[in-house]
């Protein structure tokens, strides 16, 4: 939309962002160019921002001494994380009842401790 200022022959332009970011869903098309694979996530936090940093351990010990760990920064808004968070949950929830996954289990819930203890459902498990 154009418009005319009366005061002197400039015009104004006034651009609807709405309209330049409008999609159908069918329309996306995501473009996936590169890909890795993370064991290891560290997750910080801010007011405004969730920051997650997927590593690829255990890395690569360099000439001048010290590990050198490859890795991907991804920043989120906190619904967005929240979204992740309860989307992977579910999934994953999903995915362990069937018995298609191992399962992290914390040593004690009511530490805050982190542990990296994994355990896996038994095979030949009788229901």
């Amino acid at each position: 939309m154009v418009k005319k200022t009366e005061d002197s022959d400039s015009e104004s332009m006034v651009i609807d962002l709405r309209d330049l970011y409008k999609y159908k869903p069918e329309d996306i098309m995501p473009d996936i160019s590169y890909s890795t694979y993370s064991n290891l996530a560290y997750i910080q936090v801010t007011h405004r921002d969730v920051y997650i940093d997927f590593l690829e351990m255990p890395g690569i010990k360099r000439e001048d001494g010290k590990m050198h760990v490859d890795g991907t920064r991804v920043f989120m808004s906190h619904a967005a994380a929240q979204k992740l968070a309860e989307a992977l949950n579910g999934i994953l929830e999903k995915v362990y009842s069937e018995g298609g996954m191992e399962n992290y289990c914390p040593a004690d819930k009511e530490k805050s401790e982190l542990t990296s203890k994994v355990i896996r459902k038994s095979a030949n498990k009788s229901t």
